[in-house]
């Protein structure tokens, strides 16, 4: 994934010498990489082979197929305060136990922004004061969601995202089917976020991303009808319309901001076009929160963008 090559490059000068923390914490946001980061230090760390880690040796391969027993992982999707304090003394149980295959154990704490601030007091007797066989690993959205106590017993590296040119590289690459303008607009609609993009692309929401980039055009065209039919066909739940809604604010906006800086765009928008189209955007979040028909949503935004674009109603 693009954006860790150089974190992972400072990641194993400092296990060359000796220098790697006990208790390491990655910041970033999600879809950056970061649980795969975490589980390519473990392996980093456990690794047999020469220039760990090398991917091939049992070692990795157990991480990999999360079967290793010296690597436990804890946490994952949630929602805030998800992660309670008996996944910690889980922790604090086999703490003190010898590893069971390597030298080291390592604890993974996966969106430890999700645990409760009971969780995280105690945990904090264990990073302060760990055997010498065992290595913590956390990720996390923003180190500001931790307590002070946790981040200053924790080395922060923090995961920086790709620009949007790397992650639209790394789509065309992950997937040969987009074309160069598919795999801009796919970045541009994800603000470069490849794990997001991915996922929605592996998961077929391809066409409401490209609608959200054909809108302008469309009602540029006077189709605000046709708009409202794809918008029907397409977005059948809430969800489905809030993401339409999120991507073509993304879409609009970037365009938008770099249309008024001279760059080409692969959407033609205007900087006045992309703030009357957030305005409108806003408002809708707000319909669809607020449980009005989605058939009268989507009815008002087609005439509302159209107004914007220049169509006929």
């Amino acid at each position: 994934m693009p954006g860790i090559k150089e974190l992972k490059g400072t990641l194993s000068a400092s296990l060359r010498e000796g220098l790697l923390s006990h208790a390491v914490l990655i910041e970033g946001e999600k879809g950056t990489g970061r649980k795969e980061l975490a589980l390519w230090l473990a392996k980093a760390i456990l690794c047999k082979g020469e220039n760990p880690p090398c991917m091939n040796c049992a070692v990795c391969r157990k991480i990999e197929s999360g079967n290793h027993p010296d690597v436990e992982i804890y946490g994952g999707e949630g929602t805030a305060r998800s992660f309670h304090i008996e996944s910690i003394r889980e922790i604090k149980n086999s703490l003190w136990l010898a590893p069971n295959e390597s030298e080291q154990r390592i604890y993974i704490l996966l969106n430890a922004e999700n645990m409760t601030a009971e969780a995280q007091n105690a945990l904090l007797k264990s990073l302060e004061e760990p055997p010498a066989h065992a290595r913590f690993i956390l990720t996390c959205d923003n180190r500001r969601s931790l307590l002070d106590t946790i981040i200053s017993r924790s080395t922060v590296y923090t995961l920086e995202p790709p620009t949007r040119e790397e992650c639209a590289s790394a789509l065309m690459e992950e997937f040969g089917e987009l074309s160069e303008k598919e795999a801009e607009i796919f970045s541009i609609a994800f603000g470069g976020n490849f794990g997001a993009a991915k996922k929605a692309f592996s998961e077929g929401e391809s066409e409401i991303v490209f609608l959200a980039a054909k809108t302008p055009e469309i009602l540029r065209k006077g189709e605000s009808y046709t708009l409202a039919a794809k918008l029907s066909s397409l977005c059948k739940t809430r969800a489905e319309l809030s993401e339409f809604l999120e991507r073509l604010l993304n879409i609009t906006g970037r365009c938008g901001i770099d249309r008024a800086a001279g760059k080409n765009t692969p959407v033609r928008v205007t900087p006045i076009e992309a703030v009357k189209t957030s305005e409108i955007i806003e408002r809708g979040k707000t319909a669809v929160l607020q449980n009005c028909s989605l058939e009268l949503i989507e009815s008002w935004l087609c005439m509302e963008l159209s107004g914007v674009f220049g169509g006929n109603l």
